[in-house]
């Protein structure tokens, strides 16, 4: 329950401290998404906020070392760009992303893109960097609970 609770405070202060930085990395994340694209109106999606829950996630994970923590950041941010500029290239490939207005199609494909890369991602890379500490906080919460050997 400690380490579950630590982990929830040090996201809590993590998340508030990077707050003000979010501004600053969203420029500097669509100044690296927008080289060799001519025109910056047709980035309909850049995830550089979406990154927020991923760093902040990996920051707060206890016991995770140092070179752990940047090489998963690194990573995270490669893959982001990585996805970003291969939406950048199908939507200006697919056809029905060149009409006004809503389209069915086209709101479908936003919404699983924002699904995946704002729900979905962040956990999934942060479970993939720190399984091990999850696990370690994991089992320290059903040690905790058990009482006797019966578990509770």
């Amino acid at each position: 329950m400690k380490t579950i609770m630590l982990f929830l405070g040090k996201l809590l202060l993590f998340s508030l401290l990077a707050l003000p930085m979010v501004e600053w990395f969203d420029r500097a994340y669509q100044s690296i998404l927008q080289l060799g694209v001519a025109d910056t109106g047709d980035i309909p999606f850049m995830s550089a906020h979406l990154l927020y829950l991923f760093f902040v996630l990996v920051l707060a994970t206890p016991r995770l070392g140092l070179r752990r923590r940047v090489i998963g950041i690194a990573i995270g941010l490669l893959l982001y760009l990585l996805i970003d500029r291969l939406m950048i290239s199908v939507w200006k490939a697919l056809p029905y992303t060149q009409k006004p207005g809503p389209v069915p199609a086209k709101e479908f494909y936003t919404n699983v893109y924002y699904m995946v890369m704002h729900w979905m991602l962040p956990f999934l890379l942060w479970i993939v960097i720190a399984y091990r500490q999850i696990e370690v906080m994991c089992n320290r919460q059903i040690q905790s609970q058990t009482v006797r050997g019966v578990e509770t």
